[in-house]
């Protein structure tokens, strides 16, 4: 979580000087540091699921060493077959009651797994030069929707959960990501058994 906050800033300061210059090379700059946030992000997603993540990619038809996975799209692919719960849940800051901690979810405004898997593949076609008998690629409209989901990526990660179902634990982690370059927290919640997740 930590390289994803400092990617995030990253291709934000490429996207100010691209605003400053209007060179195409800071917007490219910018898309490969926001490629590499969302595969961050995916690669992050693994941890709290690497046993199970390990042993289901060994299994697949061709077997694959799940430490050299790095496309964001397949891992949540495969992450969705071994926890159906895993995609971070974001989170409106705790209030207390009654000597507890509450946490209620964000409705909206956050980066859902399926804008996460259209816009990584979206980054993917600037990641290469433009082939001078292509078509345009859209850069102009490029740059004018990486704000949105600039600040959707952030209000999915700043405070979330992610589910965790192992033999040797069940329950959730919530972590909080200082999106300023603050060491991430997590704290620890363990059920006494199977739970839902709603």
């Amino acid at each position: 979580m930590n390289e994803v906050s400092g990617r995030l800033r990253a291709g934000e300061a490429f996207l100010s000087d691209y605003g400053r210059t209007n060179s195409v090379y800071f917007l490219e700059s910018a898309v490969l540091q926001w490629r590499k946030t969302l595969e961050s992000t995916a690669i992050a997603a693994i941890a709290p699921n690497s046993k199970a993540y390990e042993k289901y990619r060994l299994g697949a038809e061709k077997a694959a060493d799940y430490r050299k996975d790095y496309n964001g799209r397949k891992i949540l692919r495969s992450l969705g077959a071994i926890n159906k719960d895993f995609y971070p849940k974001p989170l409106l800051p705790p209030t207390k009651a009654d000597d507890r901690w509450h946490f209620e979810r964000k409705s909206h405004g956050f980066l859902t797994k399926k804008t996460f898997e259209a816009f990584y593949d979206r980054l993917g076609k600037y990641l290469h030069s433009d082939n001078p008998w292509g078509h345009d690629k859209g850069i102009t409209n490029l740059a004018a929707d990486i704000p949105v989901v600039i600040s959707e990526i952030r209000a999915l990660l700043g405070l979330h959960f992610t589910v965790l179902r192992t033999p040797e634990f069940a329950g959730v982690w919530v972590v909080e990501v200082p999106l300023d370059g603050n060491t991430p927290r997590i704290i620890c919640g363990e059920a006494k058994g199977d739970f839902v997740v709603e």
